[in-house]
């Protein structure tokens, strides 16, 4: 189900630790847009969504650099709590790996901090109507992963650690006791795990893990 808006003004949230981005990319859209409209800046992904809610946001422009590891929880939240909210991830380069993990998550393109004014309008336009905006930098690593191109040392090592449980047998609860960390994120690291390496199934991510020397039992 695509967002669905019926007035002039697009409300669009900003979300970055750093004050002076914030700044820039509010002038920025602001100034070549006259349909959207900044109605929040966050310093914190939870920040990002009391305020996707007080102030009805349409769009997110989400700064990865509140991302304290690949986990993407601020996103993966965004994403659950408002499903309809396109969130368009900011990154330092369009080759940040960081970008797949970003749409995984639940964003639905990606910037990255260099863009132009025009750019950065042009997308927060096209996003909120379904369209997804990725650098081809960024497309070419989405089909590499498709194909099952990813090699062992793709998988992060938190991707092996959560292979290792799941090869002992363990479930996803048992996971995400035994390492401190969510169930979602468990079934995130396990999904990204199961892309790269071309796996359907868990079992399959298993396999082909223990075959190419990537875990050992």
């Amino acid at each position: 189900m695509l967002f669905e808006y019926n007035h002039t003004m697009l409300k669009v949230l900003i979300a970055s630790p750093y004050p002076a981005l914030r700044l820039g990319l509010r002038f920025m859209l602001e100034k070549a847009s006259r349909e959207a409209v900044v109605v929040g800046e966050a310093n914190t992904w939870e920040q990002s969504l009391d305020l996707a809610r007080t102030q009805r946001a349409e769009v997110v422009l989400f700064d990865l650099a509140l991302e304290a590891d690949e986990e993407m929880n601020g996103i993966w939240e965004l994403r659950t709590q408002f499903p309809a909210l396109p969130i368009i991830a900011l990154s330092e380069t369009e080759a940040d790996p960081r970008v797949l993990f970003a749409l995984q998550a639940g964003a639905r393109g990606c910037l990255a901090k260099t863009v132009t004014s025009n750019e950065l309008a042009d997308a927060t336009r096209r996003v909120v109507m379904g369209e997804p905006i990725l650098h081809p930098a960024t497309t070419a690593a989405l089909l590499d992963q498709l194909r099952g191109a990813g090699t062992p040392e793709h998988l992060t090592p938190r991707e092996c650690e959560v292979l290792r449980h799941v090869a002992a047998g363990q479930t996803n609860k048992m996971i995400s006791l035994k390492l401190g960390i969510s169930e979602h994120t468990v079934k995130f690291h396990l999904g990204g795990a199961m892309s790269k390496l071309g796996a359907a199934s868990r079992a399959e991510a298993v396999a082909l893990a223990m075959r190419r020397g990537v875990i050992t039992v």
